[in-house]
């Protein structure tokens, strides 16, 4: 018989009968309890990152965007600029990089920056916190960044929670 991704306990073959359960060939059980396997440990790793978030993200040497519309009438709005200093966790003194000027905003008028593919990302929230790594590529439809990461490997990670490092 073949084996197919619906449930092995509910196929026929071999005689049985639609809907009534068959003993399982050794081959289907290894290979039921590996795809089980799979499914916890994936729950678990989204449990582990989901538990690791913290409130605040910002770090030295990032790049971020300004998202405040009233920061220097408008004049900072969507630009980009190198955070040099944290302060009390949520408050970041960033060199802009088009004037120069130097601002001092909280991190919720601030978005982290995706750099292009092959850019150098800091991971800034999570279970990898801190760890720097490559932009491999955008996992648009789930909102994700695919990482490699110097240690854990390739892995995607929320858009939010790797930025640009300058």
């Amino acid at each position: 018989s073949s084996w197919s991704r619906r449930d092995p306990l509910k196929a026929p073959a071999g005689g049985a009968k639609v809907g009534e359960k068959r003993k399982l060939t050794a081959a289907e059980e290894l290979m039921y309890a590996e795809m089980k396997h799979k499914e916890r440990k994936k729950e678990t790793e989204k449990e582990e990152e989901a538990a690791a978030v913290q409130d605040a993200w910002l770090h030295r040497g990032i790049v971020v965007k300004v998202l405040n519309k009233k920061v220097g009438e408008g004049k900072y709005y969507k630009k980009k600029g190198v955070v040099k200093q944290v302060h009390d966790k949520y408050v970041a003194e960033i060199k802009m990089s088009d004037s120069g000027h130097v601002l001092k905003l909280d991190q919720e008028h601030l978005e982290t920056v995706i750099p292009s593919v092959d850019g150098e990302v800091l991971v800034v929230n999570g279970k990898y916190r801190g760890q720097v790594g490559i932009l491999l590529g955008l996992e648009e439809k789930d909102f994700a960044a695919r990482v490699r990461l110097e240690k854990g490997g390739e892995r995607p990670l929320p858009y939010e929670h790797v930025c640009k490092l300058a």
